[in-house]
């Protein structure tokens, strides 16, 4: 899957609302990822304040969008004359000139003339008799477009980069990059901006399929967790801390018993009972993988290319089909056969079938698998890069999947062999 555009709108909110929803809007339908702090997909941690979390925010975004217009907005720094618009694109600015983030500047027309005619102005009294006070006073006197003209200004200036570009054309030095700055009147002189940039996007067609195959994992993951006292109880520690405890090798399946701790043994059961009965039946996920949501072009193969994402929805894709083979009564019984009600006690040693823990322990390591999958896809589905989970494997006896993996022949040993 390409990468999916992550930008980042910048500028006060109460003059620039309804123009910052359809900004938002139009660049969603073609699948990009936008982040404006008035909804409630922004993102950040709750501990934050909403000014640290905007500023945190940046970090994830490709383009940084600002919009100047007349307001001044809340101050960040009021002694500094520093407003949390001004100080935000400060932070993007650094970024920028990391390379990490592309700075796209819009200033309402109304407010670049006003600029224009305040520079103007002010040259003109200089030339006249009238006193350094009353000459500013005159040139940041409050007008119908902005009750602050001199930040405005100097926040234009700033993002110019004015006082750089001068230096360096005087200096001979490099001059400053991402000082662009687009006029507009309305909505229409944005998108034509900004629609070039989202082409590495999606489709609004393809936006609207990943949205649905986000959907489907979000499903699956909720059934095989549990909401605690205290959130969401993850179930891949207790039962990996149940696998670790009695595990099965090669020498204990032959001998056909495993012996458990009884205590440490009903703490692992006890986790299985949420998941027993559960099956998934998939529809997106499975036209997912005919699909090119998560393959790449090739230009020199001439042809679609798995990603990594794509390799994570196939695995998943057969996690659950194995999930819901194991996932019945007489797979799982020995859960049932070793409770203390049944025993007669709860501790102690105990032996129980190998062969059967053997079934209960691939069940587990089918659902760490499932959550673990589908955690990573709905966060690359959210625009993040993808990574791939460190996965169980196949065989629930220890040495047994190095075995496996000798004798199998392996995608890239076949190709080899095909010649393709």
């Amino acid at each position: 899957m390409a990468h999916r555009p992550t930008f980042l709108l910048s500028s006060t909110i109460y003059d620039f609302r309804d123009l910052r929803g359809a900004i938002k809007s139009s660049l969603a339908a073609r699948g990009c990822r936008v982040l404006a702090s008035e909804f409630n997909d922004f993102g950040g941690n709750l501990d934050q304040h909403s000014y640290d979390a905007c500023l945190t925010n940046i970090e994830q975004a490709d383009y940084f969008v600002l919009l100047i217009g007349a307001r001044v907005g809340g101050w960040y720094d009021k002694q500094r004359r520093v407003s949390i618009t001004r100080q935000e694109y400060r932070k993007a600015y650094e970024l920028h000139r990391q390379g990490r983030t592309k700075l796209v500047t819009f200033v309402r027309s109304e407010i670049w003339q006003l600029k224009e005619d305040r520079t103007e102005l002010a040259n003109f009294l200089i030339d006249s008799a009238v006193l350094q006070d009353e000459r500013k006073a005159i040139a940041s006197a409050p007008s119908k477009f902005a009750n602050d003209p001199d930040f405005v200004s100097g926040f234009i200036a700033e993002v110019g980069r004015n006082l750089e570009t001068g230096r360096a054309v005087a200096t001979g030095a490099t001059k400053p990059t991402g000082n662009w700055i687009h006029q507009f009147r309305d909505f229409r002189d944005i998108n034509d901006v900004l629609q070039p940039l989202a082409f590495t996007g999606l489709t609004s067609e393809d936006a609207a399929y990943r949205t649905a195959l986000q959907g489907e994992p979000l499903i699956i993951m909720s059934s095989l967790l549990e909401n605690g006292t205290s959130g969401i109880v993850d179930p891949r520690i207790p039962l990996k801390k149940g696998l670790a405890a009695h595990p099965i090798t090669v020498a204990i399946r032959d001998s056909g018993l495993l012996k458990v701790d009884l205590t440490a043994w009903n703490e692992f059961a006890s986790v299985f009972y949420s998941a027993l009965g559960t099956r998934f039946e998939t529809v997106v996920v499975d036209g997912a993988l005919t699909s090119t949501i998560f393959m790449a072009y090739d230009v020199d193969k001439g042809a679609y290319v798995q990603s990594a994402a794509y390799e994570a929805l196939s695995k998943l894709w057969s996690e659950i089909r194995l999930f819901n083979d194991l996932s019945t009564s007489s797979n799982l019984s020995v859960l049932g056969e070793s409770t203390p009600r049944m025993l007669g006690r709860n501790s102690g040693p105990y032996d129980l079938p190998a062969d059967r823990v053997a079934l209960l322990y691939s069940f587990a390591h089918r659902w760490i698998n499932i959550v673990s999958l589908c955690e990573s896809l709905i966060l690359h589905l959210e625009g993040r890069p993808f990574v791939m989970p460190d996965l169980m494997p196949f065989s629930p006896i220890s040495g047994h999947e190095d075995a496996i993996l000798a004798g199998r022949v392996s995608i890239v040993d076949l190709r080899t062999a095909l010649g393709i």
